[in-house]
């Protein structure tokens, strides 16, 4: 699934789109006018945030709307930005009126470089799914042009979102080349971070230096990263770690019971919330609480173990899951990025169950390596682990 939240689950996952057709950049006539994204709404509750979208959208790029007869329920249209167009099915074919007029779709679908269908309903999911083509949104679907990209956020009630049917649609429309960003339990992504997986993409696409100033954008919703520390002495550094993360990404922390031990807690910076093995459980009341290792994996677009000691390499090469950091392992979505940076000493680095273990975690779990600096398992340098995950995640974005 391109699957991008999402966190940015758009970050972490694969790049928008059909590789095969994807690969050149959405080209401009003029590089210095602003993109055009072409933003369409359907019927769902979720609508109530279309104006707070295009408002958004409307900051850096040319807008256009569309929106089905069902979305007009819960849009304001006297609050939206006052250049923004927006286009409903009575708009369909009203210019036209002979064989050789324009069709509203088709020169909708020209005009932009980008379409982003957000909320995306169960129904007009279903339409897409099934080629169906009954109202102005799904024409332009139906006709559009899969070299551009095609985002959709789809909103809709749990019951709806667990539906087998929905499984099979969105399925469907990953085979079509179709850009997922994944709700929570069927609630829209919000409308920062659809705006932030859209306006990274398109600005990766034409200028890496562009994406990294859009990373520094406070305008932007940051990624989202874990990071968690085992026992190691390597873990005197995890305050650095998490202060050097902080500059560019919204980061939050686990730390192991024999971490403490090397972790200054006052040196850590004061917007990182650490999480413990003690507290995994005190949070919890009910049955209806949700799990600390749950609720970080779903928080989370990224995690990064720094440093990752013997003891726990074992623990995950092994599915063991005794304590949070192991937990979180354990249930972690693999669609997402997980990088692990060793520290340990010479003789346990070069065990044959250390080799063994990390060639596990790679090829059956996905995990990425950040070698050891030297031969002997000394951690990766700071500068090295936070470049190391930011070239990364510009290369997915």
């Amino acid at each position: 699934m391109r699957n991008l939240m999402a966190s940015f689950e758009a970050v972490a996952g694969n790049e928008p789109g059909n590789r095969s057709s994807r690969e050149e950049p959405v080209q401009s006539s003029d590089a210095m006018r602003k993109p055009r994204i072409l933003l369409a709404t359907t019927g769902s509750v979720a609508a109530l945030k279309f104006v707070s979208l295009c408002q958004i959208f409307s900051q850096w790029a040319e807008v256009k709307a569309v929106a089905t007869r069902a979305s007009l329920c819960f849009i304001d249209r006297a609050s939206l930005p006052k250049d923004v167009i927006i286009y409903t099915d009575g708009d369909e074919w009203a210019s036209w009126r002979k064989i050789g007029d324009s069709v509203l779709h088709i020169e909708l679908k020209k005009w932009a470089d980008i379409m982003v269908i957000s909320p995306l309903s169960a129904n007009t999911l279903g339409k897409i799914a099934e080629r169906l083509c009954d109202n102005l949104l799904t024409c332009l679907v139906n006709a559009w042009d899969w070299k551009k990209p095609l985002f959709v956020a789809p909103a809709m009630n749990a019951l709806m979102w667990s539906n087998p049917f929905t499984e099979l649609h969105v399925m469907s429309i990953d085979n079509l080349g179709i850009s997922l960003i994944p709700p929570i339990r069927g609630e829209m992504a919000e409308p920062s971070t659809i705006n932030s997986t859209v306006r990274l993409f398109y600005a990766h696409k034409f200028n890496r230096v562009a994406a990294l100033d859009a990373l520094q954008d406070n305008s932007l919703r940051k990624p989202r990263i874990l990071l968690a520390a085992s026992g190691s002495v390597a873990a005197i550094k995890f305050a650095h770690l998490c202060h050097s993360f902080s500059g560019w990404s919204e980061v939050r922390a686990i730390a192991t019971s024999a971490s403490f031990h090397f972790i200054d807690r006052a040196s850590l910076p004061k917007d990182v919330i650490l999480y413990t093995d003690e507290e995994e459980l005190s949070r919890w009341n009910t049955e209806y609480d949700s799990a600390c290792p749950i609720y970080l994996r779903h928080w989370a677009d990224i995690m990064v173990i720094a440093p990752l000691s013997a003891n726990t390499l074992a623990k995950i090469a092994r599915g063991l899951c005794d304590n949070l950091l192991s937990s979180v392992v354990y249930a972690w979505d693999h669609n997402k990025p997980l990088y692990v940076a060793p520290a340990m000493n010479a003789m346990m680095w070069n065990n044959p169950f250390t080799e063994k273990h990390l060639k596990t975690i790679r090829d059956e779990l996905g995990v990425k390596l950040i070698l050891p600096r030297t031969k002997n398992g000394a951690m990766a340098e700071i500068d090295v682990i936070d470049g190391f995950v930011k070239d990364r995640l510009l290369d997915k974005i």
